[in-house]
């Protein structure tokens, strides 16, 4: 049991792509530059991209619901809600967390 446990543990090691790294959103940990989706609440819905970890900050521009996006990083807003720094379509913002989902 141990060996499969070890050889597990490689084979998932191995799978992780070179420079990535560990964060951890909340309770869970997730690994940066992975990629996610938006996912809101409203078919045809948007997310929108921020300049920044709040929605003080000016906005980028909209994305549908469904997009891939790339997870770069997180942090926690002044507003509380924890924010994810993401790229999409050559465009770098902040999304807020609670709208992306790994289908």
């Amino acid at each position: 049991m141990f060996k499969v446990l070890m050889a597990s543990a490689l084979i998932f090691a191995a799978a992780l792509p070179v420079g990535a790294q560990e964060v951890r959103s909340g309770s869970v940990r997730i690994s940066q530059n992975y990629v996610a989706y938006v996912c809101t609440n409203d078919v045809g819905g948007t997310l929108t991209l921020r300049t920044g970890p709040g929605t003080n900050y000016k906005k980028i521009r909209q994305i549908p619901a469904g997009n891939k996006i790339t997870v770069i990083g997180y942090t926690t807003g002044s507003d509380g809600f924890e924010w994810f720094r993401v790229n999409f379509r050559k465009k770098e913002g902040w999304v807020r967390s609670d709208y992306v989902c790994n289908y």
